[in-house]
Protein backbone atom coordinates (compact mmCIF):
# COMPACT_ATOMS: atom_id res chain seq x y z
CA UNK A 1 0.00 0.00 0.00
CA UNK A 2 1.71 3.16 -1.01
CA UNK A 3 1.54 5.99 1.69
CA UNK A 4 -1.14 8.14 -0.17
CA UNK A 5 -3.83 5.47 -0.71
CA UNK A 6 -6.37 6.41 2.77
CA UNK A 7 -7.04 4.42 5.37
CA UNK A 8 -10.11 1.76 6.09
CA UNK A 9 -12.33 3.42 8.32
CA UNK A 10 -15.98 3.30 8.93
CA UNK A 11 -16.64 7.00 8.75
CA UNK A 12 -17.22 7.90 5.53
CA UNK A 13 -14.69 10.27 3.97
CA UNK A 14 -16.48 12.17 1.45
CA UNK A 15 -19.46 11.60 -0.29
CA UNK A 16 -19.52 8.58 -2.19
CA UNK A 17 -18.59 6.85 0.75
CA UNK A 18 -21.27 8.27 3.21
CA UNK A 19 -23.88 7.44 0.44
CA UNK A 20 -22.93 3.92 0.33
CA UNK A 21 -23.39 3.87 4.05
CA UNK A 22 -26.79 5.26 3.60
CA UNK A 23 -27.43 2.94 1.65
CA UNK A 24 -26.34 -0.45 4.00
CA UNK A 25 -28.04 1.44 6.56
CA UNK A 26 -31.04 -0.58 5.70
CA UNK A 27 -29.32 -3.80 6.63
CA UNK A 28 -28.89 -2.89 10.42
CA UNK A 29 -31.57 -4.90 11.85
CA UNK A 30 -31.46 -8.25 13.96
CA UNK A 31 -33.20 -10.47 10.67
CA UNK A 32 -30.29 -9.49 8.46
CA UNK A 33 -27.39 -10.11 10.52
CA UNK A 34 -26.62 -12.74 8.63
CA UNK A 35 -26.26 -10.65 5.51
CA UNK A 36 -23.12 -9.24 3.72
CA UNK A 37 -22.81 -6.49 1.25
CA UNK A 38 -20.88 -4.17 -0.35
CA UNK A 39 -21.68 -1.31 -2.37
CA UNK A 40 -19.99 0.28 -5.14
CA UNK A 41 -20.53 3.97 -6.42
CA UNK A 42 -18.56 6.22 -8.81
CA UNK A 43 -19.04 9.25 -10.65
CA UNK A 44 -16.91 11.49 -12.67
CA UNK A 45 -14.25 12.40 -10.26
CA UNK A 46 -13.66 9.29 -8.13
CA UNK A 47 -15.56 6.01 -6.02
CA UNK A 48 -17.12 5.25 -3.11
CA UNK A 49 -17.22 1.59 -1.44
CA UNK A 50 -19.45 0.31 1.71
CA UNK A 51 -19.20 -2.79 3.45
CA UNK A 52 -21.88 -4.75 5.68
CA UNK A 53 -21.54 -7.84 7.41
CA UNK A 54 -17.83 -8.84 6.76
CA UNK A 55 -15.58 -9.05 9.42
CA UNK A 56 -12.98 -6.94 7.59
CA UNK A 57 -11.93 -5.50 4.23
CA UNK A 58 -10.19 -8.39 3.27
CA UNK A 59 -12.75 -11.10 3.50
CA UNK A 60 -15.21 -8.92 1.48
CA UNK A 61 -12.98 -8.42 -1.03
CA UNK A 62 -12.09 -12.23 -0.97
CA UNK A 63 -15.98 -12.97 -1.47
CA UNK A 64 -15.71 -10.36 -4.19
CA UNK A 65 -13.15 -12.35 -6.34
CA UNK A 66 -15.37 -15.44 -5.37
CA UNK A 67 -18.28 -13.65 -7.13
CA UNK A 68 -16.70 -12.05 -10.24
CA UNK A 69 -14.71 -15.36 -11.29
CA UNK A 70 -18.47 -16.67 -11.16
CA UNK A 71 -19.98 -14.30 -13.06
CA UNK A 72 -17.28 -14.17 -15.23
CA UNK A 73 -17.91 -18.14 -15.92
CA UNK A 74 -21.46 -17.81 -16.45
CA UNK A 75 -20.62 -15.75 -19.33
CA UNK A 76 -18.13 -18.53 -20.74
CA UNK A 77 -15.20 -16.35 -19.80
CA UNK A 78 -12.22 -16.95 -17.40
CA UNK A 79 -11.15 -14.47 -14.69
CA UNK A 80 -8.19 -15.23 -12.73
CA UNK A 81 -6.42 -13.67 -10.16
CA UNK A 82 -2.25 -13.06 -9.84
CA UNK A 83 -0.52 -11.61 -7.19
CA UNK A 84 2.01 -8.72 -8.19
CA UNK A 85 4.25 -7.22 -5.95
CA UNK A 86 5.07 -3.80 -4.79
CA UNK A 87 8.38 -3.83 -5.55
CA UNK A 88 10.75 -5.52 -6.89
CA UNK A 89 12.66 -6.58 -3.57
CA UNK A 90 9.35 -8.54 -3.19
CA UNK A 91 9.52 -10.90 -6.16
CA UNK A 92 11.25 -14.25 -5.45
CA UNK A 93 14.75 -15.08 -6.08
CA UNK A 94 15.62 -15.33 -9.44
CA UNK A 95 12.84 -12.66 -10.89
CA UNK A 96 14.53 -9.37 -9.58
Amino acid sequence: MSDDTPPITDVPTDRLTGLSNEMLKILQTPENEDVRAIIFLSNETGGGVGMYGYEDSISGIAELFVHMKMVFAANGKQLDFIGIPDSPADLPDGLQ
